[in-house]
């Protein structure tokens, strides 16, 4: 009886595991210094978080950035990713029931039926990347595609899946609630950045230890193309009777909605329709989504704004390292802005209670168990009703960031604050502290490692490397968190892709 409520389940939402299956953008030198990066990330990457960062380094890196397949991350975490859970109670053998059943739920989930975990994907793909630097201004275009899914579960559900349909367990009615909800759209970003006159910008280089100053702004605003969006939002409560009572032994209470666009839509509109005429219709024989309207669901507007102050500086207790000494502080607004999705809007809601008394009759009990999946899926689960909707809009991963860098000679050191304005995928509204380093090994092998504080986890720790030349990169990064029983366990990894310089 367990498989048939995670079938019924699966059923439900065989449309989000058949649609693509992101947060602050990373490139594998800010994901290597622990995920800040405000004040150092530097070329075409700069359009996603500081555009104004589009002209610095012009005493290290040439005028000119080409990124083929220019870059790729992959961000996953949540509260629901416990690994020292899972290392603790279904990795040494354990039994469980009783007791331990009961204990590691409560440490998973904590005490209450309704309490929930939750995890969330962001991945970011740039296939094209170009920056033009000059003395005064530079250009930039890039493109990123993004998708972001977020998926919830209360601790009934998992309760469900680790003690069957016990009576005992849940002879009063527990709550069984999952949502999911998954955006994939693409960016074209065209950046531009400009040095700024300095008031008294004489007298300030007068001061000691400052050699000169210079103050950029950029701005990147950027056009966003939908090309998929699923949302499923299942409420219900689970009760089981003792099987030695007269009557239903289960009874589930539940209440669904479905937001979907595009072809998706019209599949499952159709399935609608012809159950109307025929009640035996099957839902798979209505759904075979191609990808064909990728691109044409929704678009949206939104833009990437950043200062960026340098200062070349000559301070003596760093001049054993280098006489090549900047300071930079950087403040930027990234992702600002909304995407909606509106091509062939519709909602797929059902309302209803599966009553079941698991008496066979004369049949055969494999058929019988065969009928009953298939009225589940048809009969009671998947019979929802259609209606036309409104557009949905959804807020990008907007933050605020703040940061610093000292750079002396092949040693880089930096510091960041960031704040977000939502809880979308990766991102929080909780505050993040990052601090990294990177020490440059015969001036071409990058070795970067950094640490991050906050965002609703324990401290994550980062490493990265790879061969980082005047005119080439090829290079990997990748952060984790220590200790995963502190809001849940989190992992990043970043490659950069084919970087031509020139």
């Amino acid at each position: 009886m367990k498989r048939i409520f995670i079938l019924a389940f699966l059923l439900i939402s065989a449309v989000q595991t058949n649609s693509w299956a992101q947060n602050r953008h990373y490139n594998t030198m800010t994901l290597g210094m622990g995920g800040g990066g405000v004040a150092v990330i530097d070329g075409y990457h700069a359009n996603f978080l500081n555009p104004a960062n589009l002209m610095i380094n012009k005493d290290r890196v040439p005028s000119h950035q080409v990124g083929i397949f220019g870059g790729f991350g992959l961000h996953a975490g949540g509260s629901l990713l416990n690994v020292n859970v899972y290392n603790d109670y279904l990795t040494k053998g354990l039994t469980i029931e009783g007791q331990t059943r009961e204990d590691m739920l409560d440490a998973w989930f904590g005490s209450s039926s309704s309490n929930t975990r939750d995890i969330g994907f962001t991945n970011d793909i740039v296939p094209f990347g170009f920056s033009k630097r000059t003395s005064k201004a530079a250009f930039s275009l890039a493109t990123r595609v993004r998708t972001i899914q977020d998926f919830t579960l209360n601790k009934g559900a998992a309760e469900v899946y680790f003690y069957g349909l016990d009576s005992d367990k849940f002879s009063d009615p527990v709550p069984f609630n999952i949502n999911s909800r998954t955006l994939s759209f693409a960016e074209i970003s065209i950046g531009y950045a400009m040095a700024l006159p300095i008031p008294l910008e004489g007298f300030i280089e007068k001061l000691p230890f400052i050699n000169e100053i210079d103050l950029y702004a950029g701005i990147a605003p950027k056009f966003l193309i939908g090309l998929q969006s699923f949302e499923m939002d299942f409420q219900s409560t689970l009760e089981v009777n003792s099987p030695l009572e007269v009557g239903n032994t289960i009874n589930h209470d539940f209440a669904y909605t479905i937001y979907s666009y595009g072809d998706i839509s019209t599949q499952l509109n159709n399935f609608v329709q012809a159950k109307e005429n025929n009640p035996d219709a099957v839902l798979d024989d209505y759904l075979d989504y191609s990808g064909s309207d990728i691109g044409s669901l929704g678009s949206g507007f939104g833009y990437d704004l950043g200062v960026t102050l340098d200062l070349d500086v000559s301070l003596p207790i760093l001049s054993v390292l280098s006489e090549e000494q900047h300071l930079r502080i950087s403040a930027a607004l990234s992702d600002m802005g909304s995407i909606s999705y509106d091509s062939n809007s519709r909602t797929f809601s059902a309302s209803s209670t599966f009553s079941f008394d698991a008496d066979a009759g004369g049949e055969e009990v494999g058929d019988f168990y065969d009928n009953l999946s298939d009225s589940l899926s048809n009969d009671i689960y998947g019979d929802f009703n259609s209606n036309s909707a409104n557009a949905r809009t959804y807020d990008l991963l907007s933050t605020f960031n703040f940061g610093a860098a000292l750079v002396v000679g092949k040693l880089t050191a930096s510091i960041d604050i960031a704040k977000g304005f939502n809880d979308l995928g990766s991102n929080t509204k909780e505050s993040v502290m990052t601090a990294g380093a990177e020490y440059r090994l015969f001036n071409f092998i990058p070795i970067r490692f950094g640490t991050r504080l906050g965002g609703g986890t324990a401290v994550a720790y980062s490493f990265g490397t790879g061969i980082d030349i005047k005119n080439l990169e090829l290079s990997i990064s990748g952060m984790a968190v220590n200790d995963s029983s502190v809001g849940g366990t989190s992992a990043t990894v970043a490659m950069s892709g084919l970087v031509l310089r020139f």
